[in-house]
């Protein structure tokens, strides 16, 4: 492994930045990758220090931990700042450090959120969530305790590019895991070294004055490894008002009477999620289940099917494989999915596909893309589709009609065709009625 960070690597030293908040676990996790008590275990400033690693140079940054629950004094978002400003030239790896001892929800990502967007330079493509105290997970992986924290949990490492490691407490334990540590370090770094053609890549920044701001730049990588997805920086999350369960969304009843106007029982219906990679279908299919029935922590390969009552009524959901414009799915596996999805569907059941466009960047290639695989499923297929625009917190108070027009003609060409019927889902809120009013604008479509 030495050898892959060596100078023939073109890496000479790995640069580590520590984050999270008071009391996470920072400055033991730093001691255990450094090998040796080089940071205190209360971190009032930033710091830097310097070790070799299994014949690798290392510097590891410690920085102060913010609070969640009150307000964090701007001496720490100072030392935030200086924190990022000691990784000269620039960070290899961005370690987002939660402790498995405790929760991490809406307030949590708040207080998270508003010391990252402070350090005003992307984070994304070099952030990995790194769980500390996995000795108290007694024995339990660590997808279990992901699962068991719910949507924000997830929702942090769909912004990581699914990237989390584990730290244990435990004596001895610490060198095989530092090692493991390197190598998803150095996997992440070869994403963005390895030649291969130019691909692009939409960086989303917070500006100083609290816009967001998108940037278009050149970005080299291996081709099973890159996305051009947009690195999605929520700055504003609605207040959630009701309720909440462990799976993080919002439990309704699922008691309802389901009759159409003259008391006739309504039939089940079929909703076929279709989208680019990372759009954000398993988290709407699992919105609309109501629970956590399509894994967001890995990739979909193959169409998958969800059953539940919703609303009163029988609802499928099939996830499909999504599409890449960039070669990183497997077309002929993800055509051949998209085509057996309506025989998924329960037999003789209404059938509605949900086409999810996530509310970021739209051009003519993603139009392109929209056109060639919704035909797969027949030339019928625009008069039974809905638009649902995922990551509606991006919107930021327009209204999706706004961002329709902003985004011109490739968009609104899909709207079109799909006769205007579009829906709105805000993940983050787990508001159910969103569900609600797809449900209803589905029935509209099949009566």
């Amino acid at each position: 492994m030495a050898a892959s960070y060596g100078p023939e690597a073109g890496l000479a030293r790995v640069v580590v930045l520590l984050l999270g908040e008071k009391q996470s676990g920072k400055s033991s996790a730093a001691n255990s990758i450094l090998g040796r008590d080089a940071f205190p275990k209360k971190t009032r400033r930033s710091s830097k220090e310097n070790a070799t690693v299994s014949g690798i140079p290392v510097t590891v940054v410690d920085t102060p931990g913010w609070l969640s629950h009150s307000s964090t004094p701007d001496r720490v978002s100072q030392e935030l700042s200086r924190g990022l400003a000691l990784c000269h030239p620039q960070s290899h790896a961005i370690l987002l450090v939660l402790p498995t001892t405790s929760s991490f929800g809406p307030e949590e990502w708040r207080a998270m959120e508003a010391q990252l967007r402070l350090l005003h330079t992307p984070i994304w493509q070099r952030a990995m969530v790194l769980f500390t105290h996995g000795d108290k997970l007694g024995g339990l992986p660590i997808q279990y305790h992901i699962r068991r924290q719910g949507g924000t949990l997830c929702w942090l490492l769909e912004r990581c590019g699914n990237r989390h490691h584990v730290m244990s407490n435990q004596p001895g334990s610490s060198e095989a895991q530092v090692a493991q540590l390197f190598e998803k370090i150095q996997e992440m770094e070869e994403t963005y070294r390895r030649p291969r053609e130019i691909q692009y890549r939409m960086s989303t920044q917070i500006t100083p004055d609290g816009r967001i701001k998108e940037e278009r730049r050149q970005q080299q990588g291996r081709p099973d490894r890159i996305e051009m997805t947009a690195v999605h920086v929520v700055s504003d999350w609605r207040s959630r008002q009701q309720q909440q369960g462990a799976s993080g969304w919002t439990h309704m009843p699922t008691g309802l009477p389901a009759a159409g106007p003259f008391g006739l029982k309504k039939p089940a219906l079929g909703l076929i999620l279709l989208g680019r990679r990372r759009s954000g279908k398993s988290t709407a299919g699992n919105m609309i289940l109501n629970r956590e029935e399509f894994p967001m922590a890995t990739k979909t390969l193959t169409c998958s099917v969800g059953q539940a009552r919703v609303w009163g009524r029988t609802v499928a959901v099939v996830d499909t494989p999504g599409w890449s414009l960039f070669g990183l799915a497997h077309p002929k596996q993800v055509r051949a999915e998209i085509g057996r999805s309506v025989s998924l569907c329960p037999a003789r059941s209404p059938v509605c596909f949900l086409l999810v466009i996530p509310v970021d960047a739209f051009r003519e290639k993603d139009r392109r893309a929209v056109e060639t695989h919704l035909s797969i499923v027949g030339n019928g297929v625009w008069r039974r589709t809905v638009v649902l625009f995922t990551y509606a917190v991006e919107l930021r108070g327009r209204s999706v009609e706004t961002h329709v027009r902003e985004k011109g003609e490739p968009l609104q060409w899909v709207l079109d065709r799909c006769g205007q019927r579009h829906c709105v889902f805000d993940t983050n809120t787990g508001d159910q009625t969103q569900v609600n009013q797809l449900l209803e604008m589905v029935d509209k479509l099949h009566n």
